[in-house]
């Protein structure tokens, strides 16, 4: 277990609440449906969550760990980290009044149990926005992005904003978590430009930036030793052009046009692997791979891919959701033979993670935006998924 100082899940509402980093955490890199379905959960995120069991104790008492968003792996595989709020939510709250709602960074087992607060974080009133993405790091630190600023938590300190104005929803980061780029502007708008900034995460510095004002250079994905980064360009207008897939060094020299059409590609966190995107073939949108040369060009999934969730850390898996609309279904694809396996219905909003040893997902998925979701152990074999948390 990671040793990250964890208080009682409780939190006594006649105490004044300790000012925490007013935390909020949100949505993993996925490919292109993060425009739509994701941001969406961005905004009504406090409206959702799993439903963590509370002891039966004074009724004076609540858990800012509660409901669960948005759960990631620890490095070890031991725990899982994610963003928590109260539930049920108090009478007459609504988001129009502000984010004044109990919530923390918390952390459980592996197996869903044991729901702790992390220290420093807990607020409750007059809280930020939800933060847009966590990650759990190789070095034990959590790494989050709320409202344009990137914070830093390493166990039993505050913490620590490593950089600002990150103009982006999501970041990405190397195999080591040395590194972190992240794309300029927001889903939606039509008329953003700007750079994808690198940065070295142990120290907060600019590594470089790549791609020039002219463009809006977004959904960046880093190669697995963070010494390169490929991204998608659009036009920073109106217009809807889009220019393909370029790669550059990760101190911005070396620009080259990777392809010319695709979008959100996703670099293997494997040494020598490929990098996935997503296409159209004859005008079907498709989950295709490109070697990082450009050479050899080919269709993994044909159709039906709505959301990406990541490469499994060995690289030898792809997670996506199978399916349009509402409802789809959880699925993995061998990225050596194309054999997909479909595990587990998902329904508004869905996020997955995988463990360490690219054996499990951890799924959330709400079947509505203003009810909490559903947490899942979802094992890559076609084994029974074990349901962790729900309402």
């Amino acid at each position: 277990m990671l040793d990250y100082e964890r208080r009682s899940a409780v939190t006594t509402l006649r105490e004044p609440a300790p000012l925490a980093v007013r935390a909020s955490l949100g949505v993993r890199p996925i490919l292109r449906s993060v425009s739509k379905r994701t941001i969406v959960l961005a905004l009504t995120i406090l409206g959702m969550g799993v439903c963590v069991s509370v002891s039966a104790g004074a009724r004076s008492q609540i858990s800012p760990c509660t409901a669960v968003s948005q759960p990631v792996w620890s490095p070890d595989g031991t725990q899982i980290a994610y963003y928590g709020t109260r539930w049920p939510h108090p009478k007459n709250h609504h988001h129009s009044a502000g984010n004044n709602l109990l919530q923390a960074l918390c952390t459980m087992d592996g197996n869903g149990q044991n729901a702790q607060q992390l220290r420093y974080t807990v607020c409750s009133e007059k809280c930020v926005d939800p933060p847009y993405q966590i990650d759990w790091l190789h070095s034990g630190e959590l790494i989050y992005l709320i409202d344009g600023d990137l914070y830093r938590l390493a166990p039993g300190q505050k913490p620590k904003r490593f950089a600002r104005r990150v103009d982006s929803p999501s970041f990405a980061t190397d195999a080591a978590g040395d590194r972190l780029a992240a794309g300029f502007g927001f889903p939606g708008c039509l008329t953003c430009g700007g750079p994808v900034t690198v940065l070295d995460v142990p120290s907060g510095h600019v590594v470089g930036k790549v791609g020039g004002k002219k463009f809006d250079n977004a959904y960046p994905s880093l190669s697995p030793d963070g010494s390169q980064v490929v991204f998608e360009r659009d036009a920073a207008d109106d217009s809807s052009r889009t220019f393909g897939i370029w790669t550059a060094r990760a101190n911005g020299k070396d620009l080259r046009h990777l392809l010319r059409k695709g979008f959100q590609p996703l670099w293997s966190p494997a040494s020598g692997g490929k990098i996935a995107f997503r296409g159209y073939v004859k005008n079907v949108e498709s989950l295709r791979l490109v070697s990082p040369n450009g050479r050899g060009v080919r269709t993994l999934v044909p159709r039906g891919v709505s959301t990406v969730f990541g490469w499994s850390p060995d690289g030898k898996s792809i997670a996506f959701e199978l399916g349009s609309g509402t409802f789809g279904k959880l699925a993995v694809v061998d990225v050596a033979t194309g054999k997909i396996r479909q595990l587990l219905k998902l329904y508004y909003s869905p996020t997955a993670d995988w463990t360490p040893d690219s054996q499990d997902l951890v799924v959330d998925t709400s079947p509505n935006p203003k009810e909490c979701s559903s947490v899942w152990r979802v094992p890559v074999d076609g084994s029974k998924p074990r349901l962790l948390r729900s309402c």
